[in-house]
This record gives C-alpha cells, sequence and structure tokens, in this order.
C-alpha cells in the first residue's frame, strides 16, 4: 500500500507543466500633450479624438468607455496625460494611423 502511494506521487510530480502562452508584443505608452475632438476625415478613417504631445499627433481610441469619451469632451482643446497601448493601423487614405487604445485619461 505505501509503494503505491509513493509511486502515485512520484508520477504526479513529474509530469511536464504546461508553459503559459509567450505574451503578445505591445507597445505602452504615457503622452501629455493637447486632447482635440471632433476631428473628421476623408472616408472616416479617424477615431475623433487626438493628443498631440512634441509635434507627434496620435488619434485615441475609448472603445466602449463612455466615461474616457465624457472625460475627452471636457478636455477638449486643453492639455491632458493619456496611458494606454499605441497600435498601428492601416488605411485607405492615410497610410499608416498611430491609435492609443485608452486605459486613463486625466487632465494635468
Amino acid at each position: 500500500m505505501i509503494g503505491s502511494t509513493v509511486c502515485v506521487l512520484l508520477v504526479a510530480m513529474v509530469q511536464p507543466v504546461m508553459a503559459a502562452d509567450p505574451a503578445e508584443e505591445s507597445i505602452t505608452v504615457t503622452a501629455v500633450g493637447t486632447l482635440r475632438t471632433g476631428i473628421v476625415a476623408i472616408g472616416g478613417e479617424s477615431t475623433g479624438t487626438t493628443v498631440t504631445a512634441k509635434g507627434i499627433k496620435w488619434e485615441l481610441d475609448f472603445g466602449k468607455n463612455a466615461e474616457l469619451r465624457t472625460a475627452a469632451e471636457k478636455f477638449n482643446g486643453k492639455q491632458v496625460t493619456v496611458a494606454g497601448t499605441l497600435e498601428r493601423r492601416s488605411g485607405v487614405e492615410v497610410n499608416e494611423r498611430w491609435i492609443v487604445t485608452v486605459t486613463s485619461l486625466n487632465g494635468t
């Protein structure tokens, strides 16, 4: 009886541990710049909101987060701190669009 218990424990200890999937590549950014809302573009290729810092303009994507979208309207034309993940999307009229999927937005 003792021998079989030891055998089961040993088998359990030598089971291979499955490695988790490697982390997906991403770029996390924080920018302090001027926020603009109400942006329109040919073919609708715009999220409608941008932040510009040191001459670099990124579009902002709030997804379905109504709270962030409302805050953006409040900060239109003002300096903000925005954080999120940056990605490049291809477009038709605009070949290369840089979009931040926003996780936080604060006035400065």
